[in-house]
C-alpha cells in the first residue's frame, strides 16, 4: 500500500485487486487510524476511478462500506465513513475521471449523503467540514468545479446556520447570504460552537480558491472584536460554582481557537494595516492564554472542548488536583441567559465595531497556580505552516476607530516576547515531529502512536523537505531575534554587572526573554538535525541554510565558499553566542546545536572547541532569578547530558574523569552542607550522583575502547600506561563510596563496578600474561591498586546485604562471581608465567563500608582458625600483593557468589 500511495498512474494495478483482497482489506479497516484511512480510500479511490475502471465492481464496494459507515451510531464508523466519503470524492472529481453529468451527480449524490448523516452530530459535521477544507487546500488550483460547486450548494448553508446562531451580526458576501436565505429553512440541523472554527477554514479556503488568493470577501472578519464575559475576575475563582466554572473554559477555549484559525486566514496578507491587525489578535490569544491557566487550575476534572476531529479517541486531559486560583472580586457572566439557551451554547458574540483590547492579566500573584497547555494540545485548532511567516514582522501601526468607523488614532504593533514565545514553541513541536524521527520502539500490530500525531494532521500531509524549507526560509528572521535576545542579556549583565538576580531585572520579561532564546536555539537544533540533509538532493537546501548564517559574518562574501567553508563559518556563528544564554538549558542547547553543525562534516577542532564549552558551562555558576542556584529534576536531566558531551568530545577522558574526582569532589567535600566545588560550581551534593554516575559509565567505556593485548604488542607499554590510568581512577571514584553513600551512589557503583572488572579480565589480563616478565613491577602496581578497589567492592556487597536492599542486593551475585573470577584469573597469569608458588588464598571476611566486620552466626560460634589458613586483620590500607619473593595473597569471600544466607 505504501508503494501503491507514491505511484502516480495506479490503473495498471486494478487486476490484482480482485474481490476477496478487497473484502479482506476493508476487513481490517477497525484497526486502522484516520491517517490510514485516509491513505487506504486514496489508494482505492485512484485505482476505483481510473479510466480503464469506469464500472469497477472496486466502486461497488467502497460505496456499500461508506453508506455502512455513515448510517451507523458508532462515532468511531461514522468518521471512517465521514474520511473515506470526501477522500473518495476527490478521486471522484479528480483527473482520472472525465467530467461528465453521470459522475457529477454520482458525486453530489454522495457529498448530500455525508451532509445529511452528520446533521444530528455536531463533531461528524465539524470533521465534514475539515475533510472538504483540506480536499481544497491538497487541490489547490487544480480542484474540480464540481467540488467547489458542491461546497457551495451543500456546505455554504450550513457555515451560515453556524455563523448566524452563534453570533449577532455578520456581513457577508451576496452569495454566501443568498445561499443562506434560500436553504436555512430546509436545513434543520444542531448547532454547536465546536463546528464554528471548521466551518471559518472551510469558508476561508473556498473564498481564496474561488478568489485567486483574495481573502477581500470575507477580510471584515479580521477586524471583528469577541465580546467575552468580563475578563478582569476580581474574586475568588472557587466561590464560582462548578458549572460557572467550566462554562469560563469552555469559553476560552472556543475564543482560542476562533482567533487561531483567523491567523491562520489572514497571517499571510501584506496591507500594513491587516498585519497590523493579525499581531493585536496574537496578543489576544497569548492573554487569553494565560486566563485560561488560572481556569483550568481551579476547575479539576474539566475536560474541554474537542477542536480536533480527525483522530482516535482522545485522553482524558490532565486532572488537576488541587484548586488554588485566587483572584480578588466578583465575577460577572453576562451571558448567563446565552448558556441555558438551547440554540446558542456559546457566551461571545461577534461585531463589527471597535476593535476590542483584553486588559493584561498576566501578572502573576501569591498563590495563583498555572497550568501547563502542552498538555491540552488535542484541544486547539492547529497552526497552519504559513503563520510563522509573521516572524518577519517589524513595528506595524494599526488604526484606532471611533463609534462612527472614522481613524481616530494609530497605535504601534510590533511582535512583543509573549507573542514570539508562543509562536517559536509552536514551530519548534512542529520542527521536532516532522524533522527528528521518534525513538525506535516496536509498536503492536497496525497500532501507530496516534497520540504524537494529535494536533498535526495537517502538517502530516506535508513532506518532510517542505518543511525543511520552510524552515530556511525563516533563517533570517530567527537570526535577527536570537541576535535580539544576544544583546538584550548582553546589556542586561553590563547593566547589573553580571548579576542575575539584580534589582533592575524585570523578572517576567527576563523570563519571557529566556524563553525566547531558548525556543531560537531549539529551532536551529531541530532543523540542523534533520536527517534528509545528508541526502544528494537537499545538497542545495543545506548549503542555502549554512549560507544564511555564514552571512551574518561576512555578508556578500559567501557565495562561492566551499560546503567545509560555509559549516566553519556557521560554527564560528553560533560560537558567538556563548557569553549571553542566560541559564543552563540554553547553555546545553547551544553545545547540541554546535555539535549537529560540527558533524557535517567534524573536524578534531570543532570536537576540541565543544569540549572547551561544555567544560567552560561545567565550571561557571548558574543562578536563578531568586538567586539560588539552578536545581531540580529537568536541571540534572540537562547536566548529565553536557557532561556526557564534556566526556565524549575531550581528547583524554581518563584525564578529565581524574580532574574532576581528584580536584572537583575534595573541593566540595570540604564545602559546607549546601557547598560546591570552587572549580566545578555545578558539582555540589545534589548532583553529585549526576556526576559519579556519568564518571563510572565513561571510565567503563573508555577500558573497553582499549584493545586486548597479543604476544609483540607494539604498543604493550602504551596500554599499559592507558590501564595504570584507568584503574587509579576506578580505584578513586569507588573510595568516594565511603563519603557519598547515598543509595543511588551505591547502586551506580556495584553496576559499573562489575562491568570495569569483566572489561578489565576480558581485556587487561591477555596484556598481563604477556607483560608480567617484562614490566613486572608496573604489572604488580597495576593489581595492588585494582585490588584495594576490589575489596571496597565486597564491603559494598556486604553492607548491601546487612541492610536487605533488594536493589542492591540485585547487584550482589553477578558482581562477586566477577571478583572471584578475577581472583583465579590472576592465578592463570602466575601460572602462565611459572610463578604459581607466588599465589596464597585467604578467607576474606564480610565488612561494611568503613571496613568493620559483620559478624554472621557462623562466625560466632566457629573458632575462625579453624581449617582455613588465616592472615592478620586486614587494615582497609593494607595490600595483599607482594613481590615476587614473597607470595602473592588474594582473599577470597568467605561464601561463594552463589551463597545466599
Amino acid at each position: 500500500m505504501c508503494y501503491l500511495e507514491c505511484e502516480k498512474d495506479l490503473s495498471e494495478y486494478c487486476g490484482y485487486f480482485d474481490t476477496s483482497l478487497l473484502q479482506n482489506i476493508l476487513d481490517y479497516t477497525e484497526k486502522l487510524n484516520p491517517q490510514q484511512i485516509r491513505k487506504l480510500f486514496y489508494i482505492l479511490g485512484e485505482l476505483a476511478f481510473s479510466q480503464r475502471q469506469e464500472d469497477s465492481y472496486i466502486q461497488d464496494d467502497m460505496h456499500m462500506v461508506i453508506r455502512k459507515w455513515l448510517s451507523s451510531t458508532v462515532p468511531k464508523y461514522k468518521q471512517m465513513g465521514i474520511i473515506g466519503a470526501i477522500t473518495v470524492a476527490g478521486s471522484m472529481a479528480g483527473m482520472y475521471y472525465p467530467p461528465v453529468i453521470g459522475p457529477s451527480l454520482q458525486l453530489s449524490i454522495l457529498l448530500d449523503l455525508v451532509s445529511y448523516c452528520c446533521e444530528q452530530s455536531p463533531e461528524a459535521l465539524a470533521l465534514y467540514y475539515d475533510e472538504l477544507a483540506n480536499l481544497i487546500e491538497k487541490q489547490k488550483g487544480n480542484l474540480d468545479s464540481q467540488i467547489l460547486v458542491c461546497c457551495r450548494v451543500v456546505c455554504i448553508q450550513s457555515i451560515i446556520l453556524t455563523l448566524w446562531k452563534c453570533f449577532s451580526f455578520l456581513r457577508f458576501p451576496w452569495w454566501v447570504v443568498g445561499c443562506f436565505l434560500h436553504s436555512i429553512s430546509s436545513f434543520p440541523r444542531i448547532v454547536s460552537p465546536e463546528c464554528l472554527s471548521p466551518s471559518f477554514r472551510l469558508l476561508r479556503l473556498y473564498t481564496t480558491e474561488q478568489h485567486n488568493g483574495s481573502m477581500e470577501e470575507i477580510d471584515a472578519l479580521l477586524g471583528c472584536p469577541l465580546h467575552l464575559t468580563d475578563l478582569e475576575i476580581e474574586g475568588n475563582l472557587d466561590s464560582l460554582a462548578k458549572q460557572e466554572r467550566e462554562f469560563l473554559c469552555s469559553l476560552l477555549f472556543h475564543s482560542l481557537n476562533w482567533f487561531r484559525e483567523v491567523v491562520n486566514a489572514f497571517c499571510q496578507q501584506q496591507d500594513l494595516e491587516m498585519k497590523g491587525k493579525v499581531l493585536t489578535r496574537l496578543q489576544n490569544i497569548t492573554e487569553l492564554q494565560n486566563m485560561l491557566r488560572k481556569c483550568l487550575a481551579a476547575s479539576p476534572g474539566y475536560v474541554p472542548p474537542r477542536a480536533i476531529f480527525d483522530c482516535e479517541a482522545l485522553e482524558a486531559a490532565p486532572t488537576i488536583n488541587a484548586v488554588g486560583a485566587y483572584i480578588v472580586g466578583p465575577i460577572f457572566f453576562t451571558c448567563s441567559i446565552l448558556y441555558q439557551s438551547a440554540d446558542v451554547t456559546i457566551g461571545f458574540i461577534l461585531l463589527l465595531t471597535l476593535p476590542f483590547s483584553f486588559q493584561d492579566t498576566t501578572e502573576k500573584k501569591s498563590g495563583i497556580p498555572l497550568v501547563q497547555l502542552q498538555s491540552y494540545r488535542a484541544f486547539f485548532r492547529e497552526l497552519d505552516l504559513e503563520v510563522f511567516t509573521i516572524l518577519h514582522c517589524g513595528l506595524l501601526t494599526k488604526s484606532i476607530l471611533d463609534s462612527e468607523m472614522h481613524t481616530e488614532a494609530r497605535e504601534i504593533v510590533q511582535l512583543g516576547p509573549a507573542e514570539l514565545v508562543f509562536l517559536l514553541d509552536d514551530l519548534c513541536q512542529k520542527l521536532e515531529h516532522i524533522l527528528i524521527p521518534p525513538a525506535a520502539k516496536r509498536a503492536p500490530f497496525l497500532k501507530g502512536k496516534a497520540c504524537r500525531k494529535i494536533g498535526f494532521s495537517h502538517l502530516c500531509q506535508r513532506s518532510s523537505q517542505e518543511v525543511a524549507q520552510c524552515a530556511v526560509e525563516l533563517l533570517k528572521p530567527l537570526c535577527n531575534h536570537m541576535e535580539n535576545m544576544h544583546n538584550y542579556f548582553q546589556a542586561l549583565m553590563t547593566e547589573n554587572q553580571g548579576v542575575v538576580d539584580g534589582p533592575r531585572v524585570n523578572i517576567q520579561e527576563h523570563q519571557l526573554m529566556s524563553s525566547c532564546y531558548q525556543q531560537l536555539l531549539q529551532a536551529f537544533r531541530f532543523l540542523f538535525a534533520w536527517s534528509g540533509f545528508s541526502q544528494r538532493e537537499n545538497s542545495d537546501l543545506l548549503r542555502s541554510a549554512l549560507k544564511v548564517l555564514a552571512d551574518r559574518l561576512k555578508p556578500g562574501e559567501t557565495g562561492f565558499l566551499l560546503l567545509e567553508d560555509l559549516i566553519s563559518e556557521s560554527f564560528h556563528y553560533l560560537l558567538n553566542f556563548q557569553h549571553s544564554v542566560p541559564n543552563f538549558q540554553c547553555a546545553l542547547t547551544l553545545t547540541q546545536l554546535l555539535i549537529v553543525i560540527a558533524e557535517k562534516p567534524v573536524a578534531s577542532w570543532k570536537k576540541d572547541k565543544i569540549a572547551s564549552l561544555a567544560k567552560q558551562f561545567l565550571c561557571q555558576s548558574w543562578m536563578q532569578l531568586s538567586g539560588t542556584r539552578e536545581k531540580g529534576s529537568q536541571f540534572s536531566d540537562a547536566l548529565h547530558t553536557l557532561l556526557c558531551v564534556y566526556m565524549e568530545h575531550t581528547d583524554n577522558i581518563l584525564k578529565a574523569v581524574e580532574d574532576i574526582s581528584s580536584v572537583g569532589v575534595p573541593e566540595l567535600i570540604n564545602s559546607a552542607n549546601d557547598g560546591y566545588s570552587s572549580t566545578y560550581p555545578t558539582l555540589t551534593r545534589q548532583t553529585f550522583p549526576v556526576f559519579f554516575q556519568v564518571m563510572m559509565a565513561q571510565l567503563e567505556n573508555s577500558a573497553r575502547s582499549i584493545s586486548a593485548g597479543k604476544p609483540s604488542d607494539s604498543s604493550e607499554v602504551e596500554k599499559l600506561l592507558h590501564w595504570n590510568m584507568a584503574v587509579r581512577d576506578f580505584h578513586i571514584l569507588v573510595n568516594l563510596v565511603k563519603v557519598f553513600d547515598s543509595r543511588p551512589v551505591l547502586s551506580i557503583c556495584l553496576k559499573y563496578g562489575r562491568l570495569f572488572v569483566e572489561a578489565f579480565l576480558k581485556l587487561a589480563m591477555p596484556l598481563l600474561d604477556y607483560s608480567f616478565k617484562k614490566h613486572r613491577e608496573d604489572v604488580q602496581s597495576l593489581l595492588k591498586t585494582l585490588q584495594l578497589s576490589t575489596r571496597q567492592l565486597h564491603h559494598m556487597c556486604g553492607h548491601s546485604k546487612i541492610h536487605q536492599d533488594l536493589g542492591l542486593t540485585n547487584h550482589v551475585p553477578l558482581l562477586k562471581k566477577s571478583l572471584e573470577q578475577f581472583v583465579y584469573r590472576v592465578k592463570a597469569m602466575l601460572a602462565f608465567n611459572h610463578c604459581q608458588e607466588a599465589f596464597w588464598v585467604g578467607i576474606l571476611k564480610n565488612r561494611d563500608l568503613q571496613g568493620e566486620e559483620i559478624l554472621s552466626q557462623d562466625s560466632e560460634e566457629n573458632d575462625p582458625g579453624e581449617g582455613v589458613s588465616q592472615l592478620p586483620r586486614e587494615d582497609p590500607a593494607e595490600v595483599f600483593l607482594y613481590t615476587a619473593a614473597v607470595p602473592i595473597a588474594f582473599m577470597v569471600p568467605e561464601h561463594p557468589w552463589w551463597y545466599s544466607s
